[in-house]
């Protein structure tokens, strides 16, 4: 069956998501676009902000993206009628990974090219320099890593539970129970040394990035050997 085809459908059946993040990314650009008008701000460095907060919210898609991928279909009964087509669960697999990468591309794109386009004012610029290095891994690394982590676990429970519903849940609760992991081990162990910020999201990272390097072929291995749809 047509590839093209395949992805289609599955834009179909992920479209609320789509719909989901334009108005995720809207919403923020829209609140800076009043405090702009009204004069409460001034200048185009209020939509930095504004993009900023457009991606983490939009992080959030990634888990109903992943959630939805499989148990979606198990849901509306629609696995058992596509079971039935001469279609390869290899094939449907791309044409999830495709659709998933065109939200991803949503996500990151235009926000990354309003925040190039505007460019960090040159007080921002010299703070960070001096008490603030490498500020953009800390907001963008943190972002991006806890975007995977939802897409991946939410994939994995997917793959495996016939409820959408459980598996984005699981998918968002899980980098909230790591970071709170995090901090009770650090707190419970740093005694009177210093909070060392760059260390907690250190951790976070290594083992955010551990969970979806594991849920994530251990659910697609899953789905592709499942017998039933």
């Amino acid at each position: 069956m047509n590839l093209k085809w395949l992805v289609w459908k599955d834009y179909r059946v992920n479209r609320l998501v789509f719909i989901t993040a334009l108005v995720l990314m809207i919403v923020p650009y829209g609140f800076a676009a009043v405090l702009l008008w009204r004069g409460l701000v001034t200048g185009p460095d209020v939509f930095l902000g504004s993009a900023i907060y457009a991606l983490a919210l939009l992080q959030l898609t990634l888990a109903f993206m992943g959630g939805n991928a499989i148990a979606g279909e198990r849901v509306d009964r629609s696995a058992e009628f596509f079971s039935s087509l001469p279609v390869s669960r290899r094939r449907s697999l791309v044409s999830r990974l495709l659709v998933t990468l065109a939200l991803v591309a949503l996500i990151w794109l235009p926000n990354l090219l309003i925040i190039a386009a505007i460019g960090m004012p040159e007080t921002v610029i010299e703070a960070v320099r001096r008490e603030i290095p490498g500020i953009a891994w800390r907001i963008f690394g943190s972002i991006a890593v806890t975007g995977l982590t939802f897409f991946c676990v939410a994939w994995f429970f997917s793959s495996i539970l016939d409820s959408p519903t459980f598996s984005v849940c699981a998918g968002l609760i899980v980098p909230l129970l790591v970071w709170l992991g995090i901090l009770w081990t650090y707190e419970s162990l740093r005694h009177a040394s210093p909070y060392d910020g760059d260390l907690l999201l250190t951790w976070y990272a290594a083992i955010s990035l551990t969970i979806s390097a594991i849920a994530f072929p251990t659910g697609t291995l899953y789905y592709l050997r499942r017998v039933e749809p």
